[in-house]
C-alpha cells in the first residue's frame, strides 16, 4: 500500500504512462496498417489487378 504523496504520484504515473505507451502503439499500428492498405490500394488503381497470378500461384 502507498505510504505517502510520493508513492502514491509515482504509482499513479507508472500506470498512466504505460496507458499512454500502449494507446500510442496501437495508433502506430493502425496507421501503419492502413498506410500498407492505401498503397496496395494505389499500385491496383494504376497498373489494374493482375488477376492470373492468383491463380497459377493456388495450382
Amino acid at each position: 500500500m502507498t505510504k505517502n504523496k510520493w508513492d502514491k504520484f509515482k504509482k499513479s504515473f507508472s500506470k498512466n504512462f504505460i496507458d499512454f505507451l500502449m494507446i500510442f502503439a496501437a495508433e502506430q499500428d493502425f496507421i501503419n496498417k492502413h498506410r500498407h492498405k492505401s498503397s496496395i490500394i494505389k499500385e491496383q488503381d494504376r497498373y489494374g489487378n493482375d488477376q492470373r497470378n492468383k491463380h497459377e500461384n493456388k495450382g
